[in-house]
């Protein structure tokens, strides 16, 4: 079986967890609380640290992992001596008997330690008051959204990810050879949609502490299972495919895909290993499940295309409704003449109303629908909607032409 970790109150011996508004190791017991240092320094993590020239870049020269598979994998909770049962990539867990809560010590020994890790800032009271707002709160969002007990689902979790840095040369399809500089982009080192993590970017990796195991208590957290290799290789076509066609714009020349690609050059690779914090909340509807995130560090916010419910089209109906029942008493006292019979005035006017004017009213009452239904649907389709994010907005500082600089 594998090692597995608990902290616990020096004071009392009770456990201890990560508490956000404090930023420290807190007591569940007696409240005692403890920064990172110390319990970096009182619990045996500074033996585990990384040689002082670990490289993640030169590692892969010498070490292939392939991408792990997901399996099930026993511990020994160390406070009660218990089975715990979990995925064998996960890094945290709760004892099913004594409710403690572990960290899987083995995931992060050695070499597989993380760089970094930014802790979570934001709690999820805030993540539930931003989803109420823009979700439960809308007349349009389906029962399943607005039921008070679905904010209860949510849970917090550190996602492994690989921190690139390079930089690339790329020929814009004459002679000139254009330098870009790639800082921070984020490669994510887990399976989960890409679309749901990019959503909540950036990071501030500047506010990112070295890495302690204590953070991870009281949240999900696992280590990652696409390796450093596989993340940078991928990372690296990408790069090449978009500094070579930027590079054929900046130097004015042809962009040749294959040529300019084959053309790039990918040097002073960095890469930083990364356990970073998003709230997340699943809501299942009508056989699908709908994500809801939000970055733990900044408050970011962002939410999938949720369906409106039946009132946005009866409401839409009951307008279109109304007004065709205005045009038709308009054009029933517009049409009506003195030598006319009352059924041959209505019949004109229902044949003008149905092929004449119908498109109109149509028209007309989209229109006011969708002024009504801005703000019958809240923040509905307000929030920021899944969208992935690429290299290009991870480029930084100048464009360097045969040593000249551009924009």
């Amino acid at each position: 079986m594998a090692e597995v970790s608990e902290y616990k109150c020096p004071s009392c011996g009770a456990p201890m967890r990560f508490d956000i508004n404090e930023q420290r190791m807190v007591c569940t017991f007696c409240s005692n609380s403890y920064d990172f240092e110390y319990i970096r320094s009182h619990f045996n993590e500074v033996s585990d640290k990384k040689l002082s020239d670990f490289d993640w870049v030169e590692r892969t020269k010498y070490v292939w992992e392939p991408n792990i598979l997901e399996q099930l994998a026993e511990y020994t909770c160390p406070s009660c001596g218990g089975n715990i049962i979990t995925k064998n990539t996960s890094a945290s867990a709760r004892c099913p008997f004594c409710n403690h809560e572990v960290v899987v010590s083995s995931n992060f020994a050695g070499d597989l330690r993380p760089d970094k890790v930014i802790p979570f800032r934001r709690k999820a009271e805030e993540f539930a008051e931003k989803y109420r707002q823009n979700i439960a709160g809308s007349v349009y969002a389906p029962d399943e959204f607005k039921a008070s007990s679905v904010t209860d689902g949510i849970v917090g979790c550190y996602i492994p990810i690989w921190v690139y840095s390079c930089t690339c040369d790329s020929v814009g399809g004459t002679s000139d050879s254009v330098r870009f500089r790639i800082k921070d982009f984020p490669i994510l080192g887990t399976d989960i949609k890409k679309d749901i993590f990019y959503s909540v970017a950036p990071f501030q990796f500047d506010d990112a502490e070295d890495f302690t195991e204590s953070c991870l208590t009281g949240f999900y957290a696992g280590r990652y299972s696409i390796g450093a290799e596989n993340a940078m290789n991928h990372a690296d076509e990408e790069v090449k495919q978009v500094c070579s066609a930027r590079a054929a714009l900046a130097a004015g020349g042809d962009y040749i895909p294959g040529m300019a690609v084959k053309e790039s050059v990918i040097s002073d690779k960095k890469l930083t290993y990364y356990l970073v914090p998003i709230w997340f909340l699943n809501v299942a509807y009508k056989g699908q499940d709908y994500t809801f995130a939000m970055n733990g560090q900044t408050g970011e916010f962002a939410s999938p295309d949720v369906p409106f419910n039946y009132k946005a089209k009866l409401y839409g109906l009951l307008i279109f409704v109304f007004l065709m029942a205005v045009t038709f008493i308009l054009c029933y006292f517009f049409v009506k003449e003195d030598y006319m019979s009352v059924p041959i005035a209505l019949l004109i006017t229902t044949v003008f109303s149905l092929f004449g004017a119908s498109s109109f009213v149509f028209i007309a009452s989209a229109i006011i629908n969708y002024k009504i239904s801005k703000k019958l649907r809240g923040g509905l389709r307000n929030a920021k909607s899944y969208s992935a994010t690429g290299i290009k907005n991870y480029i930084d500082g100048d464009v360097k032409i045969n040593g000249l600089n551009s924009k």
